[in-house]
């Protein structure tokens, strides 16, 4: 959301994002492979890295004779007073706030239960990735991540949608879809593109199966939850 930052160098940093471990470091990629995946030359990546460290969203540590190790700053970066805040640890120093008079004293608070988010796996946005028709242009990883993650959260199968990419990438082959025609994965998800190839069954056949053999369509309807029924592609 920082609009300062260039779209080139937020391609960069999805580039490195790309080859973080999950506490978004020990990237030691080349920047001739950043400067392929993020479609720029060698010289661009490296004044991006310059201006994404100075900006905070990245650190370098220089390793003289070997490529330099990138890490992904998770926590938002610092943006006003740059003044820096000490490292006390776990456990901040005791304040006033931390220790009230006895006439401004807080009852405790207990702490509140959540239950954590279902979240995709790494391996199964790659899964997801290498089951998506090719495109010329570079994955914004983060931001599949992101929508993936969002389907989830509302109840939907990372494997039913892995599927529904399997059949998306099997119609354009099948129509001889240029790559550039092909939508970007992240917008494929964020606007509900992947329910087109999403075939629905019940009792392992589809509707129209259902319709070949004579069958009740209304029932399957009723069986799957359907209310309004759609034809799909595949």
């Amino acid at each position: 959301m920082d609009r300062e930052l260039t779209p080139t160098q937020l391609r960069v940093l999805c580039a490195i994002g790309i080859h973080t471990d999950r506490l978004g470091g020990n990237v030691w990629t080349s920047v001739r492979t950043l400067a392929q995946e993020a479609g720029v030359v060698e010289r661009t990546v490296q004044r991006a890295c310059e201006e994404l460290v100075e900006r905070g969203y990245l650190r370098v540590v220089p390793r003289p004779g070997r490529t330099s190790l990138y890490t992904v700053v998770l926590e938002p970066p610092q943006t006003g007073d740059t003044t820096v805040t000490p490292d006390w640890g776990v456990t901040p120093p005791p304040t006033q706030l931390s220790h009230p008079t006895p006439d401004r004293a807080v009852s405790p608070k207990r702490p509140q239960e959540t239950t954590p988010l279902k979240r995709a796996t790494r391996e199964e946005v790659d899964t997801l990735i290498r089951a998506y028709p090719d495109r010329p242009e570079p994955v914004v990883w983060p931001a599949v991540m992101k929508e993936l993650n969002l389907l989830v959260q509302q109840g939907q199968s990372v494997e039913r949608i892995i599927r529904a990419a399997s059949r998306y990438r099997m119609a354009c082959l099948l129509n001889k879809t240029e790559p550039q025609y092909v939508k970007s994965l992240h917008r494929w998800l964020a606007d509900g593109l992947w329910r087109t190839y999403d075939v629905i069954t019940v009792h392992g056949r589809t509707r129209e199966e259902w319709r070949l053999s004579g069958q009740d369509v209304l029932e399957f309807d009723r069986l799957a939850g359907v209310h309004k029924p759609e034809e799909v592609a595949l």
